[in-house]
């Protein structure tokens, strides 16, 4: 089902000009309350830490995280994202730090980044809790936690090293660069590194995709890292190569967990592939192309997003995509806004619900950050154009973020913030 009347959703201005991202941080938390991250490639700021009341509307600066952990981002490469979820665990949320620019060893005017760090925000006293930076000089750029056995789990970027932090014990374990393929040497990257760990409840192993479309693992039970042997993700109907591209390669962009399935779902880097996936079994299903309306219909392509989510109950997936990062032949912009498609797992039913559309007319065009909430709202953040250039907000966001770009060349800025949605299947 295609739909093309668009679904309103209301604005929460956090008034943090220099942010200009979000990465699946944002979570309706058992308080009531939506906590959300916006990051920033500032130079010298670093990512904050939001709450927004829904009952209010209110928006509360809850931290900035850097300065909460003494860091000095004028002087050091500062902890410029939250690259992850914000996991709730007895009455905290868990999460890690990752970088927004970087330089190995530092750069002119920064000294070297310190390392990601795993956090916790205690909701009740309101206060952050440090535990430790995972490795020097390395954001954690993919983090997920298994709550039953209280680990958090993360891969970090630029050199792909696996590492986990215990609640129990308090401890660190870096296993090294664990991504097969990958490297990063005099700051050239080979390949990326995955950003969403898959955590298997059933038995806490974790698994991550390597540049060779194979899969890694780490066994829970013999605390090793090892290749998951009879296993690929080198399927013919996943290697969609962006516009020929040779180095594109099988792999996930976001994946879950679903109850209802008892098996992992995901989405594809390329192509936008929905699958669902039991490691156990070794079974891979493709279930379908998940991608916005007018790219599904056309066949043209986009990467995937991390505005990826399943309800509680696993059985329908949630994902927003948005305007493609080059021009698209035969699709205008206006149809290629930011999106919000569904699809029942159970009765394989796809629905592209049409656009999102702010109360003022302005359409977000660009998201990797969505929730499900449990008032029957859905919460992104996103990229919102923003095209009064004479207003105070216009002024700053282009003095901040588009100093450089010449009046005439601007034709639009964006802000980002918090976008709140009636869910259409409520």
């Amino acid at each position: 089902m295609y739909r093309e009347k668009p679904l309103i959703g209301k604005m929460a201005e956090a008034g943090f000009s220099e942010g200009d991202s979000n990465y699946h941080a944002v979570v309706h938390a058992s308080d009531g309350f939506v906590y959300y991250a916006i990051c920033t490639h500032h130079r010298d700021r670093h990512v904050n830490l939001f709450r927004y009341d829904p009952k209010t509307g209110e928006v509360r600066t809850l931290a900035d995280i850097g300065g909460m952990l003494g860091e000095d981002g004028a002087k050091n490469i500062p902890q410029g994202k939250v690259h992850c979820d914000l996991f709730e665990h007895d009455g905290k949320l868990w999460f890690g730090t990752h970088v927004g620019l970087y330089g190995r060893g530092g750069l002119q005017d920064h000294g070297p980044y310190p390392g990601g760090h795993f956090l916790n925000w205690n909701l009740k006293a309101g206060t952050l809790g440090d535990l430790g930076i995972g490795a020097s000089e390395e954001g954690l750029v993919a983090l997920s936690m298994d709550k039953s056995r209280g680990r958090l789990y993360a891969l970090t970027w630029p050199s792909a090293i696996f590492i986990y932090y215990d609640i129990r014990s308090g401890r660190t374990k870096s296993f090294g660069p664990a991504v097969v393929g990958h490297s990063y040497v005099n700051s050239v990257e080979t390949g990326g590194v995955p950003r969403s760990l898959a955590v298997d409840p059933r038995d806490g192993n974790v698994y991550w995709w390597n540049l060779d479309e194979t899969v890694s693992r780490y066994n829970f039970s013999t605390d090793t890292v090892e290749l998951v042997s009879n296993q690929s993700f080198a399927r013919p109907a996943l290697q969609v190569r962006e516009r020929g591209n040779p180095d594109d390669n099988a792999n996930w962009r976001s994946i879950r967990w679903s109850e209802a399935l008892g098996r992992f779902v995901g989405v594809t880097f390329y192509g936008e592939y929905l699958f669902s996936w039991d490691p156990k079994s070794g079974e891979l299903e493709i279930l379908d192309r998940v991608a916005i309306g007018p790219m599904r219909k056309s066949g043209e392509l986009m990467r995937g997003s991390l505005a990826f989510e399943l309800s509680p109950d696993g059985r329908v997936v949630y994902y927003a995509n948005g305007v493609a990062t080059a021009p698209v032949s035969g699709i205008n912009e206006s149809s290629t806004s930011l999106r919000l498609v569904t699809y029942d797992l159970m009765e394989r039913r796809y629905t592209d619900h049409g656009p999102i559309q702010l109360e003022d007319g302005r359409r977000p065009e660009y998201c990797q950050g969505l929730e499900v909430g449990r008032d029957g709202n859905l919460y992104l953040v996103c990229n919102i154009p923003f095209t009064d250039f004479g207003s105070e907000k216009g002024r700053q966001i282009r003095a901040l973020r588009y100093a450089a770009t010449p009046t005439e060349n601007l034709n639009k800025v964006y802000e980002v913030n918090l976008v709140v949605v009636s869910d259409p299947l409520q």
